[in-house]
């Protein structure tokens, strides 16, 4: 059965317009779109109210497996900088993941991120204790709940040449499933941690993989000073000459973070092209610095690293850091890292993504927000800003399905889950203090 959207505010992203008008929707995709469109037998109707109605959102960079890390017990010893962080917090957590809070996880974060409208996730997975078949648990808990994801696991030399190759395997395992495209809902990338955490024989089998695959890598880069540190002792090298000597400056790439590279690294990966993940909340959360986003000229998305899956609030987070910063940066470049983000799943996932037009996935936020002062393309940023919120997020359609109607998740049945998840969450506490 086909859907119809009448009297809706039509925001597209890539590029910014605003228009009245009508959306038809079937098999999964945008069919029509037009001021008016004809109604067939059979359709759906809904009235949206002269609300805005927008694509889905794409997280560009997230870790699901944070999503039953809200308020855990505190660490063992008070983290003092970035290294003690991931030591005494999230490789505890990490180590404690079994399949049960793996895919709890994932669903767990999946309905959040459909509840605030983002309909495609790109993860970055980590369970170093349970490596084989992790990311088929992590796909089977996000289709349950119906969004589209980019998966990888994060390789690292950690745990020894055991655990790199694990996670090598769970790369190459993953990729090679979806070698033949099988829908375009999922699809795979090389996964690595940070190159503080990886030898030179890993990072060049990684390259390898990407390569064979043309998947593209999605790793940490200078998250924090001590990955260029690391580099300078380790390596006697910069840390962009480290990522270029190993074949890393690629345009299929992604680089989460950025935070700490110079002007002449910056310069160095623009002109490669790659997609940087600017997550400005999860980096003012580990105090690492800003990153100097308006000197990129690669494209940049947005990501929230695993703090939730609200794209909405870290667009609003973004550009207030970069006031408080005094960063040069316009409300319009907020959106368009929504466009990068939903430019880079489409080409993943082989779809159209981020756009209301003829042929484009069917995936849409319908929302209560009704203007109260006039919006238009030229002002659509501030009002992403200052006004639109995830809270006004109604009804999502993903794939041409409802995920959400009137604030009900349909594809699950999320008071169980919430309850279950308790559970799991608990036993999964219980495991770190062995960490």
């Amino acid at each position: 059965m086909a859907i119809m959207l009448r009297n809706a505010l039509l925001v597209d992203i890539d590029p910014i317009s605003v228009a009245s008008g009508e959306l038809r929707i079937e098999d999964g995709l945008i069919a029509e779109r037009g001021e008016t469109v004809a109604q067939r037998v059979g359709d759906e109707v809904v009235d949206c109210g002269g609300c805005v109605v927008m694509p889905g959102m794409v997280n560009g960079h997230t870790h699901l497996y944070s999503a039953l890390a809200v308020g855990m017990p505190p660490p063992p010893q008070a983290p003092q900088n970035f290294l003690e962080i991931l030591k005494f917090v999230w490789w505890r957590l990490d180590q404690a993941l079994d399949a049960e809070s793996i895919e709890m996880s994932a669903r767990i974060g999946a309905a959040d991120a459909l509840r605030c409208g983002t309909t495609t996730l790109i993860d970055h997975h980590a369970s170093p204790n349970f490596i084989d078949g992790s990311l088929d648990l992590i796909e089977q808990a996000i289709g349950e709940v119906g969004l589209r994801a980019i998966l990888c696991y994060e390789t690292t030399d950690r745990h020894g040449i055991g655990g790199r190759d694990a996670g090598l395997d769970e790369n190459r395992r993953y990729l090679d499933k979806y070698r033949v495209r099988q829908s375009n809902q999922f699809a795979g990338m090389v996964g690595a941690h940070a190159p503080f955490t990886l030898g030179d024989e890993t990072l060049d089998e990684l390259v390898r993989m990407a390569d064979q695959f043309a998947s593209g890598m999605h790793i940490h880069v200078a998250e924090d000073l001590c990955d260029e540190e690391a580099c300078n002792e380790q390596h006697q090298a910069a840390l962009i000459d480290r990522l270029a000597g190993h074949g890393l400056l690629k345009e299929r790439n992604i680089f989460a973070h950025g935070t700490h590279l110079d002007p002449v690294a910056i310069e160095r990966v623009s002109n490669a092209g790659l997609t940087l993940a600017h997550n400005p909340r999860s980096n003012m959360n580990n105090a690492v610095g800003y990153a100097p986003i308006a000197q990129y000229r690669c494209p940049v998305m947005l990501g929230t690293d695993g703090i939730g899956q609200d794209m909405f609030a870290e667009a609003q987070q973004a550009w207030y850091i970069a006031r408080d910063v005094q960063a040069d940066l316009a409300p319009q470049q907020i959106v368009g890292m929504f466009a990068v983000a939903a430019r880079r799943a489409s080409e993943a996932l082989d779809i159209t993504l981020g756009k209301l037009e003829t042929g484009a996935a069917a995936d849409i936020i319908l929302t209560d927000y009704a203007p109260t002062t006039p919006l238009t393309a030229e002002n659509f940023a501030g009002h992403l800003i200052f006004g639109l919120s995830s809270r006004h997020v109604r009804d999502v359609i993903v794939a041409g399905r409802w995920g959400l109607r009137d604030r009900t998740v349909l594809t699950i049945d999320e008071p169980l889950v919430r309850r279950e998840a308790t559970r799991t969450a608990e036993n999964l506490w219980q495991r770190m203090e062995q960490y």
